[in-house]
Order: structure tokens, then sequence, then C-alpha cells
């Protein structure tokens, strides 16, 4: 249920005409879906219910194979001989898959294009709003900040008028932008806390890897275990 449903939420809702389903190992249940086609079906239509996305659960778009055939090829390598009951067993388990292979390749050729863009805009999409979950944190942070300050900053010119000309003390975040991407490690020989704004926050005293392009890692992720495939890391200890 959770691998289906992740994988619908990644899809483009134009892709739903072109959804497939493969069940594998069919002969076990007399090449039918079995007790998974109530299941399916009631994931698909909660699915329509939530999202509203149609997707499509019937003969057309379902095919059921069996790898049997290719154990039949194995015994006969090996020498096993069969009676004329398990071949003829074998060879309909075989008639049926190429049946139904077949009708899955002229299924996808009928099937129209879809657009890729629209899915990988819309996976991008997701993950543009997963970063922006750490600088809006921040901001709310620093508004929280910078209110306190002018309420202190309000009770004290109300104590001594002179402060005011002194101007309205407030919290400034500059941001630097790197040329390229840096790896950096908690390792106390490479980190130190300091002090800043009356918090404890972390300085990288020692860049471990610059520049580091690792595949497949979000900036400024802590504790990705993908990490540990960088050059500069030790594989064991890490």
């Amino acid at each position: 249920r959770f691998c289906i449903n992740e994988l619908l939420r990644h899809l483009h809702k134009s892709a739903h005409q072109n959804i497939i389903f493969v069940f594998t190992n069919a002969r076990a249940t007399f090449f039918k879906p079995g007790v998974t086609s109530k299941i399916l079906r009631a994931l698909l239509d909660q699915h329509k219910k939530d999202h509203d996305v149609d997707v499509s659960f019937s003969r057309e778009n379902t095919f059921l194979l069996d790898n049997e055939s290719f154990r039949y090829l194995a015994l006969r390598k090996n020498g096993v001989r069969l009676n004329n009951d398990q071949t003829l067993s074998y060879q309909k388990n075989w008639d049926h898959t190429i049946k139904e292979y077949s009708n899955l390749i002229n299924h996808i050729v009928a099937r129209p294009l879809h657009a890729v863009s629209n899915t990988l805009s819309l996976n991008e999409a997701e993950q543009l709003v997963r970063k922006l979950t750490r600088p809006i944190a921040e901001i709310a942070k620093l508004i929280q900040e910078n209110i306190q300050l002018a309420r202190e900053f309000r009770k004290t010119t109300i104590q001594n008028s002179q402060i005011f000309n002194q101007g309205l003390p407030q919290n400034e975040v500059k941001i630097v932008p790197l040329a390229h991407p840096r790896l950096v490690c908690t390792n106390k020989k490479c980190c130190r806390p300091i002090i800043v704004n009356n918090e404890t926050v972390t300085e990288y005293i020692t860049i471990c890897h610059e520049p580091c392009y690792l595949k497949g890692i979000v900036e400024e992720t802590i504790k990705d275990p993908r990490i540990k495939q960088c050059e500069v890391i030790n594989y064991i200890t890490g």
C-alpha cells in the first residue's frame, strides 16, 4: 500500500492513462489477480477520492505472466525427464505467457506519449518545498527575535528618551553563496560550538572536501548515509 501510494504520488496526474499492472507468478492463482485485486481496487478508489485521479484497473491494462517455462528449460538442460502431463502443463504456461506478453507490448505501443517533464517538474517542486522548510523556519525565528528586540527597545526608550536616537536594534541575516558544494563533518576536530545572538551554533572550522559533488545529496543534509561514498571519508570508521 505504501509503495503504490508513494509511486502514484510522484507521478503527474496525466500519467494515469499510461499505468499498467503486471502480475508475475500468476500460475499459482490460475492466471488471475487473486485476492490482490480487491485490495488494489480499494486502494485506487481511495486514491481517486483523495486526489481526483482515476487510475484504471481493468483487463485492458492488467497482464498476468509466469516464468515456469524457464524452469522447464532448466530441467531439460540438466537432463531431468518429465512426463507428458508435466510437459503439457509447462507448454500451456508458455503459450499463455507469450500471449499475455504480446498483448502487453501491443498495449504499450497504443498508449499516448507521456510528457516526462511534467513528472520531473512535480518532483522538483516537491524538493523545492522541502528545501524551503529551513529558510522559512530561520526567517520566522529572526522575525520573533526582532519583535523581542523592538519590545525591549520600547521599554528602554520610555525610561531613557536619549536611547531613542540610537535607532531600533535589529538582527540581520547575510547570505554568502558558495562557488561550489562543500563537505563538512561533525567530528570534534572539525567543528566547535560558538555563541551567536545568545545561542549556541556549530562552526565548521575544517572543510573536509572542497569541491564535493556527491550524487543524490541534498544541500545542508545531516546524517545522510551516502556521504560515506565521498572519497575523503574512511568507509570503515566514517
